[in-house]
């Protein structure tokens, strides 16, 4: 789903795991008590763990985009922050955004969702009746 938003920030840009690693050393905020078991599971990597500090982020950044690469190459595996803590990029989608400030916000406009019928097939704007047109030429 897009969703139409107006204003301008500054956005943060995730490429890789060296971005998010980055963001990490530099906002860290230490989780390893909450996320320990899972990502253990995930990993298979005992240690400590790092988040981003969002409110924190939120000092600097407007937003954070995770690109498509960024989603393919780096999320749910471990990435190393330094030689004591890792992270995981978890509970994101590709080529998602999280808003942290109030600088853009969502506009009176209908969100465009978008679908493809079978996995491999072009993905499709949806109308408001549910149904997948093809895109105008």
């Amino acid at each position: 789903m897009a969703i139409p938003v107006r204003g301008a920030g500054r956005t943060y840009e995730i490429h890789g795991a060296a971005d998010w690693a980055h963001l990490c050393r530099t906002y860290p905020l230490d989780v390893t008590n909450s996320r320990r078991h899972d990502w253990y599971r995930v990993t298979g990597r005992g240690g400590r763990w790092l988040l981003p500090d969002w409110s924190r982020v939120a000092d600097d950044w407007d937003a954070v985009h995770l690109s498509g690469w960024g989603y393919l190459t780096a999320a749910t595996r471990e990435i190393v922050v330094d030689a004591e803590y890792s992270s995981v990029i978890g509970g994101w989608g590709p080529d998602e955004t999280y808003w942290l400030t109030g600088k853009v916000r969502e506009i009176d406009e209908p969100r465009v969702h978008w679908d493809a019928e079978e996995r491999g097939d072009p993905w499709r704007r949806v109308d408001g009746d549910g149904l997948s047109r093809r895109p105008a030429r």
